[in-house]
């Protein structure tokens, strides 16, 4: 078999294509996608969530940025570039 199959009993995946992934590998269903992974990258995956949640969190508490520290946090990063510090 050199690709995957659609049959009435359902999705055929060539065994090949799942030993690259390893012996340990998670399957799971997410909305109408089925995602196959190994557990290294599932793993990955839900610590990148999880730190881009507490991000977006730490971005919330600290609310918006002024105008007048954006541009100070501009004017500091030219600064540091054009090498006058």
């Amino acid at each position: 078999m050199s690709g995957a199959q659609y049959t009435k009993n359902g999705l055929l995946i060539p065994a090949e294509w799942l030993k690259k992934m390893g012996d340990d590998i998670n399957v799971q269903r997410v909305g109408n996608v089925v995602i196959i992974e190994s557990k290294q990258r599932l793993a990955a995956r839900k610590r990148l969530g999880k730190f881009v949640r507490d991000l977006r969190l730490a971005g919330r508490e600290v609310g918006p940025l002024e105008d007048k520290k954006v541009s100070a946090l501009v004017d500091e990063v030219r600064q540091a570039r054009a090498g006058h510090r």
